[in-house]
């Protein structure tokens, strides 16, 4: 037993040293104020390194583990456990051996071994039995209900932060097209304005329709710096998310490709078990059905039945969702093959026009309309094959338990 109990502390001294080297390290990736990259498949990760609430999360999550005694400390009786159960079919297995020895007179040796072997089996089992007992007692008291609660809010908040970091990093992404078709269609107006002027050089076009045109150029200019500003927030936020100054440099990465098969490649039944397994909502309800169970009364038998109303509205609601966010899927594929269509279209009307256009047929504001319409249907095409990436994200999510 003393074995055991050393094994422990010992334990649990690796556990709180490795805390300790594990701090500086993280604290001085806080503080690097060098040029990050941030890339899509790096978010999850670089949240839960340096985001401040969670942080402070794990800090709280160890602290409620405290409460009813650290994982190590119940995985330490665990394992604890085991090597006594070893130890004692070990001790057995001699026994058996040497009982198995056939001796024609008496052998006080013998006898005082197979007492002693004897003695050791029935101390085991006594270990064993009071591990046991610990363990039992560390899974049913009432106070874990609570901690299993909270860490599931937690739990839950963290899995939230890194969604809105996520968000953050698409909403990037969509606007950084906004501005790009912006800015295509500003060098189109430009276009038409120069010609506007020379119209209206010769009585073609009146001072008044020339001065509206101007107005649209100041207020797309106007549009394409207030989503420059929203970029650069953008971008602070996503630094202050990864504990980072707001003004620290970042580049933010492309977004990957979304997977077209992504639905064709799922199991409707297994994702549905999984979002069931993984929702705090539901978990937090069936430990407040199982806490209310145990206890007399009227008002227990009353948030009994609350929390088993709110247990089946969610179980009830979660195929639903899971439905639509399988149909935003479908329709955001839908949209890019359309959007990939007409972008095929728009080509092939180009490339029409610069034969044209090498003939003398049409004139080069027609050749750059019909290039400026192809630009911007290849933004449109991006932001569809972004949408989909987003929606392909919200799914994943939810299957792990996310309320998206």
């Amino acid at each position: 037993m003393k074995r055991i109990i050393s094994l422990m502390l010992i334990f649990c001294l690796v556990f709180t040293g490795a805390m300790m080297f594990a701090e500086p390290a993280s604290a001085n990736a806080v503080q690097n104020q060098s040029t990050l990259r941030l890339n899509h498949a790096d978010i999850e990760q670089q949240v839960r390194r340096n985001n401040p609430v969670i942080r402070n999360n794990t800090i709280n999550e160890q602290g409620l583990n405290d409460m009813v005694g650290t994982p190590a400390m119940t995985n330490a009786l665990i394992d604890g456990q085991t090597a006594l159960i070893a130890m004692q079919a070990q001790t057995s297995a001699v026994l058996a051996q040497i009982m198995a020895i056939e001796t024609s007179e008496p052998d006080p040796v013998r006898d005082g071994i197979i007492m002693s072997l004897r003695n050791d089996i029935a101390s085991t089992e006594r270990d064993i039995m009071q591990m046991s007992a610990q363990l039992d007692q560390a899974f049913s008291d009432p106070v874990r209900n609570s901690v299993s609660r909270g860490v599931m809010q937690i739990q839950n908040a963290n899995r939230q932060i890194i969604w809105g970091v996520e968000s953050m990093y698409l909403a990037y992404h969509t606007l950084t097209r906004q501005m790009q078709q912006t800015q295509e269609s500003l060098e189109s107006l430009d276009r038409n304005i120069e010609i506007m002027e020379r119209r209206h050089a010769v009585g073609h076009v009146t001072a008044r329709a020339l001065q509206s045109v101007r107005a649209t150029r100041t207020q797309l200019e106007a549009g394409i710096t207030s989503m420059e500003n929203e970029l650069n927030n953008l971008k602070g936020q996503i630094n202050l998310m990864l504990g980072r100054d707001f003004n620290a440099p970042l580049q933010i990465g492309s977004l990957p490709d979304a997977d077209r098969d992504f639905l064709a490649s799922r199991d409707t039944a297994s994702d549905l078990r999984a979002a069931r397994g993984s929702n705090s909502v539901i978990n937090i309800a069936r430990i407040d059905m199982d806490e209310q169970a145990r206890q007399g009364g009227e008002r227990a038998r009353r948030q009994e039945a609350i929390a088993r109303n709110t247990l089946e509205s969610e179980e009830r609601a979660l195929p639903q969702r899971h439905e639509s966010l399988s149909r935003a899927i479908t329709d955001r594929l839908r949209n890019l093959e359309l959007a990939e269509e007409q972008l095929e279209i728009l080509e092939q009307t180009l490339a029409e026009t610069q034969r044209r256009f090498d003939r003398g047929m049409v004139s080069r504001v027609d050749l750059l309309q019909a290039q400026s319409e192809v630009s911007l249907q290849e933004i449109r095409v991006q932001s569809a094959d972004a949408e989909l990436f987003g929606a392909i994200r919200r799914y994943e999510w939810f299957v792990r338990g996310l309320n998206i």
